[in-house]
């Protein structure tokens, strides 16, 4: 699996893989907020806005995944959202090797920063085992869904 840098025409297999992957999240939690609603518009404007870097993950010449990158060049820190795998390729340890791709591009951030759904328990597993560790901040989004933050410092 390798990382590769998001280009415009790699709107449709971006735009694909987030609607599969938020899917079911969107489905258990009605997030209103959900990467499943954004329209191809709205993804393309993310993923090209100033300081965001998006990426691919390539298995065999086909994306599986993807992920946008907000890089803070004067504080040195970096937000990751919108992490997607596609359902078809879970569980195999693409995201965790994705991420340490991306922390290893970007050599020079010394905070990163996301957050995830406290209630998914296979997502905060990953990020802790790669190093993150809760802030303590949570947002309550509706009465099912807890948004967690997690920051990994070098």
């Amino acid at each position: 699996m390798k990382v590769v840098r998001f280009h415009a025409r790699d709107l449709d297999a971006a735009f694909a893989i987030q609607r599969a992957a938020f899917q079911p999240l969107y489905e258990t939690y009605h997030d209103d907020m959900s990467p499943y609603l954004e329209s191809k518009s709205v993804l393309l404007q993310k993923y090209l806005s100033p300081g965001t870097y998006g990426y691919l993950f390539v298995e065999s010449g086909v994306p599986v995944g993807a992920v946008r990158v907000r890089i803070d060049p004067e504080h040195k820190t970096a937000k990751i959202s919108a992490l997607a795998v596609h359902p078809l390729h879970q569980g195999r340890g693409i995201a965790q090797a994705a991420l340490r791709q991306i922390e290893h591009i970007h050599d020079d951030v010394t905070t990163w920063h996301l957050s995830t759904i406290l209630q998914e328990k296979r997502n905060c597993h990953l990020y802790e085992k790669l190093g993150y560790r809760q802030t303590g901040a949570f947002e309550q989004i509706n009465d099912t869904m807890t948004l967690v933050f997690y920051e990994k410092g070098k």
